[in-house]
């Protein structure tokens, strides 16, 4: 059999890689690597998909700039992938991880292929670093998988070769298919749930990005107090990122009561039934984009742009940005217009990894 080397590094490069890693074991000889870029919110995941690890470069220090995850994680890949000997290496998405994990292949001359391949904001610092990760993964991968058309259409037009690009859907939607099927996920229903009214409204509330730390994110937060006050029968879940540039923001705009309820970031199946509970979704998280409109949930970004622009054409979500005025004012419009939304197949029918497996065992 053919081997290839697949990394990861976060939690959202787990959740939408674990379908593929499952799909070609036994079609291929797989070697899992964990750089370790997150800790604490990957050990649950690979536990939940029953995935072990075969290497774990445990990188991950506190406060860790890009120069020092850079420096000290390039060697380190040069070493594994020598050693691993692989015939193709695989990457998820636009991390630092998949980044340096690309460039260390490309150095030693292995076929990188890129799952989730085309998506693009084209502004080099929204979102930052991903976007310039992304492109530059591009240029060094053999082969794209792309979510849907217009991801293909992007790299076309940034000459890549249409036989080099499959359109898969996103393996996102697999994941989230195969979860709620589980008889795991019908017992882990959170217990903050039970503190909803089913007459309130529930917002879900996710912001972490590194462009929108500081000023920005203090506006997030200062528009949802505005909302709270605005709206007594709206209740705010915020599953708080550990970045304390996130938390040093919440803090400063003071929520006024407890329908601002702050938490540890959830499990994987505890944050489903908590986006599957919401009325409405503000998040400047690219993945919950996905997953949300699969859920037939309104999703307002809280970005100036967003690489799933299909999101935004489909009608499924509305980008708001980071004043506080304009999150305020879509926001309520939305709350007092009553309307619902169906579920979207904008990112695929949940059938990504088979179609990933067919073209690498007939095309490559």
């Amino acid at each position: 059999m053919k081997k290839i080397l697949i990394a990861f590094g976060t939690r959202p490069e787990v959740i939408k890689l674990a379908p593929v890693i499952l799909t070609l074991k036994g079609h291929m000889d797989v070697t899992v690597l964990h750089t370790g870029q997150h800790k604490e919110l990957v050990t649950p995941m690979l536990s939940l998909f029953d995935i072990k690890p075969d290497i774990n470069l445990e990188i991950m220090k506190p406060n860790q700039d890009l120069f020092e995850l850079s420096q000290s994680l390039l060697p380190k890949l040069k070493s594994v992938i020598e050693k691993a000997e692989p015939d193709f290496v695989m990457v998820q998405g636009d991390t630092t991880t998949s980044y340096l994990t690309a460039l260390s292949a490309f150095y030693q001359k292995i076929p990188v292929l890129h799952v989730e391949a085309g998506l693009r904001s084209y502004n080099p610092y929204y979102p930052f670093p991903e976007e310039m990760n992304r492109r530059q993964i591009t240029h060094l991968a053999r082969f794209h998988f792309a979510p849907t058309e217009l991801n293909k259409k992007n790299l076309l037009k940034e000459g890549i070769a249409e036989e080099a690009i499959s359109v898969t859907g996103n393996t996102v939607i697999d994941a989230l298919n195969n979860i709620t099927k589980l008889k795991v996920f019908s017992e882990s229903i959170p217990g903050i749930l039970s503190e909803i009214n089913d007459s309130q409204k529930l917002m879900v509330l996710t912001a972490h990005r590194r462009e929108n730390h500081g000023e920005p994110m203090v506006n997030i937060f200062r528009a949802v107090k505005q909302l709270l006050l605005s709206n007594e029968d709206l209740t705010v879940i915020f599953p708080a990122h550990p970045n304390p540039n996130v938390l040093a923001a919440v803090e400063q705009v003071e929520m006024p009561d407890n329908r601002f309820k702050q938490t540890e970031p959830f499990d994987y199946l505890s944050f489903l039934h908590i986006l599957k509970r919401a009325d409405i979704i503000l998040t400047d998280s690219g993945g919950i984009q996905e997953e949300a409109s699969a859920l037939g949930k309104p999703v307002f970004v809280l970005r100036n742009e967003t690489e799933r622009q299909e999101l935004i054409e489909s009608g499924h979500g509305q980008l708001v940005g980071t004043q506080s005025d304009l999150i305020v004012r879509r926001t309520n419009e939305w709350l007092s217009s009553g309307k619902q939304q169906d579920a979207s197949s904008v990112f695929g029918e949940g059938k990504a990894a088979e179609i990933i497996r067919e073209v690498i065992e007939n095309q490559l």
